[in-house]
């Protein structure tokens, strides 16, 4: 909300000039090399676009009347993007108001640093990329019927990492299997197979449960029937990796449960499952497909 507040106030308060130098400060909101997922921004844009070739929408008679050269209309306004990262493929989907028509983008970048083209004229779209902001700079190529010249700078305001979207969806279907078992009624032996099943996503990929490869349980306690004790067994790890486990449980509720791969750590398991951000978009781009001209 703060960043979307930023942006508002961007586009309020003024357009950075399309003949500037566009200053593109340094990043301290930089993205992982290998990020996959989306950031959206809110901004602004300004600069102005010349008609070449007689017969385009933007060079009529009526509106331009000079046989050669064109004639330069200014355009600025609001203007959202929406950049998706692969590593250092980039794609993108952009729309604008006071003369920008929307269309997608594909490129790379380096680092915080995006060269896109418009999948419509090949105009090329060059600035800073990252989780903080978008901005830059659209030159049109040689000969393009319409010649670009244009700033954009616009702020991050929504960020979704894809890889965490999708483990958090696998974990609420994990809930969804096996969470009844695991925080329900009984003795912890039926249910430290469930438990692992959950724990396995919290630590790294290749350290999990191998499902099934659960043996030797048994129930460790200070005190026979003792309503406080433990579950000991032993599994196989993902990677093959022989471990162990060792559930507490405090008048059969599920308290942590500690493993050689967290040896020495008591992990506690939420009994709920996560939510997904339903904000996942903060501005619906269904539907944007490239524009007949910029």
């Amino acid at each position: 909300m703060r960043s979307l507040l930023l942006a508002i106030s961007l586009v309020l308060f003024g357009f950075a000039p399309a003949f500037a130098q566009v200053a593109t400060p340094p990043s301290d909101g930089g993205l992982p090399e290998d990020f996959y997922g989306k950031v959206q921004y809110f901004g602004n844009h300004s600069g102005e676009v010349v008609a070449t070739v007689p017969g385009t929408p933007r060079r009529t008679d009526t509106k331009c009347p000079k046989r050669e050269g064109g004639c330069p209309e200014l355009i600025g306004g609001s203007f959202q993007a929406e950049l998706e990262f692969d590593g250092d493929i980039v794609k993108g989907k952009y729309r604008g108001t006071g003369g920008m028509r929307p269309s997608t983008l594909i490129g790379r970048r380096n680092g915080a640093n995006c060269r896109l083209f418009d999948t419509t004229d090949g105009s090329v779209w060059s600035g800073r990329c990252d989780r903080e902001a978008f901005i830059g700079t659209v030159r049109s190529v040689p000969n393009a019927p319409e010649q670009i010249d244009l700033a954009f700078e616009t702020v991050g305001v929504n960020t979704v990492d894809f890889y965490e979207r999708d483990r958090t969806r696998e974990l609420i279907r994990a809930y969804d299997q096996f969470g009844g078992i695991a925080f329900g009624q009984g003795a912890g032996e039926a249910r430290l197979d469930a438990i692992l099943q959950l724990h396995g996503y919290f630590v790294e990929p290749g350290q999990a449960y191998r499902s099934g490869t659960l043996r030797n349980v048994e129930r460790e306690s200070d005190k026979k029937n003792s309503p406080i004790y433990s579950v000991y067994g032993d599994y196989t790890t993902i990677n093959g990796a022989s471990a162990w486990a060792r559930a507490r449980f405090e008048y059969d509720r599920f308290v942590c449960i500690e493993t050689s791969v967290e040896q020495g750590y008591c992990r506690p398991i939420e009994s709920t499952a996560p939510v997904l951000d339903p904000d996942e978009d903060l501005f619906d781009f269904a539907g944007t497909t490239p524009a007949q001209a910029y």
